[in-house]
């Protein structure tokens, strides 16, 4: 398999955003390429893209153009634009690429195996950062890291070519050893951290202090937590404390993407969380009161601004 040379991505939030700036700082230009549609190529030249009040000259690629294959895609878009992201990598891709997904929840994956080979794509988990999107402009404190690993023995090689690529340019990220394990901790911790504080329009401070938004998420959690036990995934307690306990390390002023969402008035990915939650929670009879009023509360402010 070739090395890793080029990196594109393709979403630009926060995250995307966060992440496509840290390589654009440490590769050739041509090396990172940012993939969209003709439309919003040319309002992020007209209108630019701000990292920490920096312009971002990145290199734009249209999605409809057909261009030499990528070595690593990275997906930094919303659930609901997933699919389309899929379609338009599939120009700028080969058999050899490989592929990455920062959208949260624990589906993309499924997803991303319907567009390339399953074998290329690596499950992985994006966490720790505290970026925030106000119109053009992305403010971030912690660059957070990428977590991924091998779901088979077939993924070892490619798994080694990322970690040797990432290590390269000092992005951090970490190997995990049981991936599958790591993303259903971040899905509990996005049910209960990115849901409430979506709902009461909080910041992440929030939630770091004791009172009913903390004690709200850490409901959640628990409900994903029991879930998981079902699922053969096996969360245990300790390590609701250990997320919550990495929650406190954010900057306070900060808010999760859902959050920042709702103040946008946008579509949020509620059917990642609470709504994936229940669909499961069904399939066993297990009850989650937590997650089905997140999921009333969050369609209601979705409906209201949407009527």
């Amino acid at each position: 398999m070739r090395p890793i040379k080029t990196v594109a991505f393709i979403g630009l939030g926060a995250v995307g955003t966060n992440f496509a700036y840290f390589f654009h700082q440490r590769l050739d230009k041509g090396d990172v390429q940012i993939i969209a549609d003709q439309k919003r190529i040319a309002r992020y030249q007209r209108e630019g893209v701000y990292y920490n009040q920096e312009r971002c000259d990145f290199m734009y690629v249209d999605a409809k153009s057909k261009t030499a294959p990528v070595d690593l895609a990275i997906i930094c878009t919303k659930v609901n634009g997933l699919e389309a992201a899929c379609e338009a990598l599939k120009s700028h891709t080969d058999q050899h690429t490989l592929l990455m997904s920062a959208v949260n929840g624990i589906s993309s994956e499924e997803v991303m195996a319907n567009y390339f080979l399953k074998q290329n794509i690596i499950y992985t988990v994006a966490q720790g950062m505290d970026a925030t999107k106000t119109d053009n402009h992305v403010i971030c404190h912690n660059i957070g890291e990428l977590c991924f690993g091998a779901v088979n023995e077939h993924q070892t090689e490619a798994v080694q070519r990322i970690h040797e690529f990432f290590s390269a340019v000092d992005f951090p990220h970490h190997v995990k050893a049981d991936i599958l394990h790591h993303q259903w901790g971040k899905f509990m911790l996005n049910c209960g951290l990115n849901q409430v504080v979506a709902i009461y329009e909080g910041t992440y401070e929030s939630i770091q202090q004791e009172g009913l938004m903390r004690k709200q998420m850490l409901e959640a959690m628990k409900e994903v937590q029991q879930l998981s036990i079902y699922e053969g995934i096996h969360l245990n307690e300790a390590e609701i404390a250990e997320w919550a306990a990495m929650c406190d390390t954010l900057s306070p002023d900060g808010m999760p993407s859902m959050a920042q969402d709702v103040k946008a008035k946008r579509k949020t990915e509620v059917s990642l969380f609470a709504a994936e939650v229940c669909k499961r929670c069904a399939k066993y009879d297990l009850s989650a009161p937590m997650n089905t009023w997140l999921l009333e509360r969050l369609s209601a402010m979705e409906k209201a601004y949407s009527d």
